[in-house]
């Protein structure tokens, strides 16, 4: 397996997780209650998964390998990419703050704080665009067997040391149940938007 495929992967369900964060923020908006576990497995999963373990295989292992093929960091694309992940963090840091202040009382929470939810998730949609038609096309082209072995062995140690075994299965799961229960046709959820 090439560690595009591994990134790739990694995007498409991250994709569907800012699916249901964009749905569990409107529920709230809409003056629904979200079980307070699901707000914090939805915080869990972007600071263990997105920031801990995803974001630092791009940015201490593909990114550099990128740069020895010639892409720039400096006023670069790379550049650009990690830049995007600070804002990201930012954005997020808003977002525990609103979720902290849903989740110790159901109405002291400012609407405005749900704002730092919807940048969040258009970012790091256009962010995850940006790397799979750029970087990681330039990845498959320009990577070596060796360089993408060394990834992919990177990847999974980062996986291990930053997770902890079985923790990278833990957080699909989750995300799976979370979808099941925010996103399927026939959840209750989806009836509380509707009807609003």
């Amino acid at each position: 397996m090439k560690a595009t495929e591994v990134l790739r992967r990694e995007h498409e369900e991250l994709l569907r997780f800012l699916s249901i964060l964009d749905k569990i923020c409107r529920l709230i908006l809409h003056g629904e209650n979200v079980h307070g576990c699901h707000i914090i497995q939805v915080v869990e999963i972007i600071k263990v998964f997105v920031n801990k373990c995803h974001n630092v295989k791009e940015e201490e292992l593909l990114f550099p390998e990128l740069e020895k093929v010639g892409v720039k960091k400096e006023n670069g694309p790379v550049e650009v990419m990690l830049m995007e992940h600070y804002v990201e963090t930012k954005y997020f840091d808003q977002l525990c703050e609103a979720f902290e202040n849903y989740n110790q009382s159901r109405s002291n929470y400012s609407v405005e704080t749900f704002e730092s939810a919807k940048k969040y998730i258009e970012l790091s949609k256009r962010h995850i665009h940006k790397e799979n038609d750029l970087f990681l096309n330039i990845a498959n082209t320009y990577l070596s067997d060796p360089s993408n072995q060394r990834l992919v062995e990177g990847f999974e140690k980062i996986d291990l040391e930053r997770l902890g075994a079985g923790k990278r299965e833990l957080i699909s799961e989750t995300i799976n149940e979370l979808e099941r229960i925010y996103l399927s046709p026939d959840s209750a959820a989806n009836d509380v938007v509707r009807v609003r």
